[in-house]
């Protein structure tokens, strides 16, 4: 685990009975880049908003 800046396990987002996201797990090492893609971009809340830093 040295050097990572961000970390998820098992994120999982629902919405009444839809579950949205489901059991997302990444972690993100300092000097790479990363990017999380949004298939649906025109929604008012995009899926990082799930994720607090």
């Amino acid at each position: 685990m040295k050097d990572i800046v961000v970390e998820v396990n098992k994120l999982r987002k629902v919405y009444g009975d839809s579950v949205a996201v489901d059991n997302i797990s990444f972690d993100v090492r300092k000097g790479e880049i990363f990017a999380l893609l949004d298939l649906m971009a025109l929604e008012k809340q995009p899926p990082w908003n799930v994720l607090k830093v």
